[in-house]
């Protein structure tokens, strides 16, 4: 039986109903697929609290067979949260740039999902669902990417 590992990963957007949701309904899939263990959560640099997922982002989650995304309630990101993560992995360069200017002892370990691709996740909120769909597949290979590497490293078992 394997022991549950402390990595603590979190995913940051802005208001904590699409993107990021989406991303940490998507890590625990990728995780649960490679039998491996994180902490996986979420919050908005401008998120009002407890607002439901976008209904698209539900939409989307359920088509991608991700589970049931309506449980969500949006958090703001707090001090204690970034303290509390061991990653923090966000949409785009200006929510880093919002996180380090919080709280900037915690840089070293706040980079962008696409980091490894070089790429930005934009905001599917004002369009139509198959954007929403797109940005669930492209953060999907920005998680497949990090998820090898954190494994890799030891990081996840």
């Amino acid at each position: 039986m394997k022991e549950a590992v402390s990595l603590k990963l979190l995913l940051v957007c802005t208001a904590n109903v699409c993107r990021s949701p989406m991303a940490e309904f998507a890590v625990r899939h990728v995780l649960r697929k490679r039998d491996l263990r994180a902490q996986v959560s979420s919050a908005g640099v401008e998120a009002v609290p407890d607002e439901p997922a976008h209904p698209m982002s539900i939409d989307a989650a359920a088509k991608a067979g991700l589970g049931d995304l309506s449980t969500h309630r949006s958090r703001l990101l707090s001090k204690l949260t970034l303290h509390e993560a061991d990653f923090v992995l966000c949409m785009e360069s200006h929510h880093r740039q919002a996180i380090i200017a919080r709280a900037p002892q915690h840089a070293g370990r706040v980079r962008l999902l696409g980091h490894w691709q070089a790429i930005e996740i934009a905001d599917p909120v004002s369009g139509p669902a198959e954007g929403f769909e797109q940005c669930l597949e492209l953060m999907n290979d920005c998680i497949e990417q990090w998820v090898d590497r954190l494994a890799r490293q030891g990081l996840l078992q």
